[in-house]
């Protein structure tokens, strides 16, 4: 089970059923939906097509809608044009782009004279000449290139005075909450007020319960780090936006901070932009770009994107199919291991859910736990278990399909659908199943279950607690008596009389039996009795030979005589079958 998480761009090179199908199997969790590109009405076809196909996967794919934002690109163009390094340049709001003037979709009339054009991610740059009475600016083209159709426009350290939710935002928040979207990803986020103002509008449109995750785009965004990230859901670290806002030398750095403070934080965290950049059109990416993911992994990313490589490539289906390969061969390293240990955060000791889920990852750890069960109503305590980073693969149930999307997001979260249990007993049986059905464990492993549910449930306070459980059927539960595990062949006797034993064996005594054992002691290999306590002769005898007891159980007749089963001494449980193989193996 790969921990990192594959979110996809989907443009014209993939936003078909079919391929929408080939990227799930590849490894893609969520599907991006860029708002700069295309229309609304497509939009609502292509999060229709997505749903399809998840009705269809095992595994849940999460729908993002992100936003436009307050961004500058230039207009609309059937073909590049080429703007020649020493030539001037018009800057005007409009819908034309020549090699001399360039249609906007706001004014830069805010620039100055000296100030920094910056096109296409940077590609193109350009100095301020100076700024006209009607609000064109003329700027002197410094670094030429080919300028495509709608490209950004950024002006490091100018302020724009653009609204933060433009029309056509207002149309995809509306969509996002028409179609439940699982994720709306807000651009160019300044602060906390931002991200509330945007869950104000999307609160309107009757999507409040939609998770915002903030792109952080500009220089005053990381400035205000902590606060965004307490505000929001999630975060995307943008570094298209982001490397020529800032300088580019430090948006390396700029990147491990805002995955650090994420991390700590239990907010999911995606590094975006350029990560295989070059398998747009070709077959490998380079490998700078290869250590470029891996390095994000390394950090501990939620979760590697990918824009144009998936939106309008080539090669779609086999960029995820390398970034999946680059992914699980960076977790297999030790140095990721260790990475991962060193790098526990403390829990907050306000939070009851963040101090038992990072008891969950060190008791897992302890006990050869093959997986972490996290039973969550709302996703809250999933999200707080992965924030741990645990050794083993974290499994979340959830009764509702819309968390279970959500979780697709997070590290190392599989999750899974499971009704909600009436008790305790059913929600381990649902953690059992669950374990088994995402393919991290096998009858007889032992597992831990921290349940987050908050609905009430006889007799526990389900908000606390933290279980370790074995993925097996239990034939009976009685009161421990001598500790151990033991799986043997187990048999009625009725008189006490091993005579009959041919091999060792685990004996079952009733609750009339009151004598005491004959024949070879050696055959007694765990004992179960109907009689409760711990002070009668069976338990005697057992303490003696060491082997395991329970007694206080009644044993179904469906069990028959020469049935394997397993005595667990140490929780007083009688399980079906042999469940100390796994635990042999480990």
């Amino acid at each position: 089970m790969r921990n990192a998480k594959i979110v996809c761009t989907l443009g014209p090179a993939s936003d078909d059923v079919e391929t929408i199908r080939a990227l799930a199997d590849a490894g893609m969790s969520v599907v991006r939906l860029n708002a700069s590109h295309g229309t609304t009405d497509h939009r609502r076809d292509v999060i229709d097509r997505v749903r399809s196909v998840d009705d269809a996967t095992d595994s849940p794919i999460a729908v993002m809608v992100d936003l436009q934002g307050p961004e500058i690109r230039t207009a609309e163009t059937d073909e590049s044009v080429t703007l020649e390094a020493g030539t001037d340049v018009r800057f005007v709001v409009g819908e034309t782009v020549t090699p001399t003037a360039v249609g906007l979709s706001h004014s830069i009339a805010a620039a100055e004279a000296g100030d920094t054009v910056l096109l296409d991610d940077g590609r193109i740059e350009a100095t301020v000449a100076r700024v006209e009475a009607d609000g064109t600016v003329v700027a002197t083209v410094d670094s030429g290139g080919e300028l495509g159709s709608r490209k950004g426009v950024n002006l490091p350290g100018v302020a724009i005075d653009v609204d933060l939710v433009t029309p056509s935002d207002e149309r995809e928040l509306e969509l996002a909450a028409e179609t439940n979207a699982d994720f709306v990803a807000a651009s160019f986020i300044r602060n906390a007020a931002d991200i509330y103002t945007i869950a104000d509008r999307l609160d309107a449109f009757g999507g409040g319960n939609i998770p915002i995750l903030a792109k952080i785009e500009r220089a005053g965004a990381v400035e205000n780090l902590t606060e965004i990230v307490d505000a929001a859901d999630g975060v995307m670290v943008a570094r298209g936006d982001l490397g020529v806002e800032c300088p580019l030398e430090d948006v390396p750095m700029i990147q491990k901070r805002i995955i650090r403070i994420c991390v700590d934080a239990g907010v999911p965290v995606i590094t975006a932009t350029e990560m295989l950049d070059s398998m747009v059109h070709s077959r490998r990416p380079t490998r700078a770009e290869a250590s470029d993911v891996a390095n994000a992994v390394l950090d501990g990313t939620d979760a590697v994107m990918l824009s144009g490589e998936t939106a309008v490539g080539d090669h779609p289906i086999r960029v995820v199919e390398t970034m999946d390969r680059i992914v699980r061969q960076v977790e297999r390293s030790d140095e990721y291991a260790e990475t991962r240990d060193q790098r526990v955060p403390a829990a907050n000791e306000d939070s009851r859910t963040e101090a038992l889920a990072r008891s969950a990852r060190y008791l897992a750890r302890d006990v050869g736990a093959s997986a972490i069960v996290a039973v969550s109503e709302s996703g809250y305590t999933a999200r707080k278990t992965a924030m741990f980073r645990p050794g083993v693969p974290v499994v979340a149930t959830t009764p509702t399909d819309r968390v279970r999307r959500q979780l697709a997001l997070s590290w190392g979260v599989s999750p899974q659908y499971a009704d909600y249990a009436a008790d305790i007993e059913h929600v381990l049986d649902n953690a059992v199943d669950a374990a088994i059905d995402a393919g991290v464990a096998s009858s007889g492993d032992t597992l831990v279950v921290l349940s987050g549910m908050m609905t009430e449930i006889e007799g526990t306070d389900t908000t606390n607690t933290l279980k370790v459980h074995v993925a097996a059927e239990t034939i009976a539960t009685g009161k421990a008596v001598v500790s151990g595990r033991i799986a043997a062949p187990i048999v009625r006797l009725p008189d006490g009389d091993l005579s009959g034993l041919t091999t060792d064996s685990i004996v079952a005594l009733p609750a009339s039996f009151d004598g005491e054992f004959t024949g070879d002691l050696s055959r007694i290999a765990g004992v179960v009795g109907e009689r409760p306590g711990m002070t009668g002769y069976p338990a005697v005898i057992a303490r003696e030979l060491g082997v395991p007891m329970v007694s206080g159980v009644t044993l179904p007749r469906t069990v028959a005589d020469g049935d394997t089963v397993t005595v667990d001494g140490e929780r007083g449980v009688l399980y079906e079958g042999d469940v100390t193989l796994q635990t042999r193996r480990r």
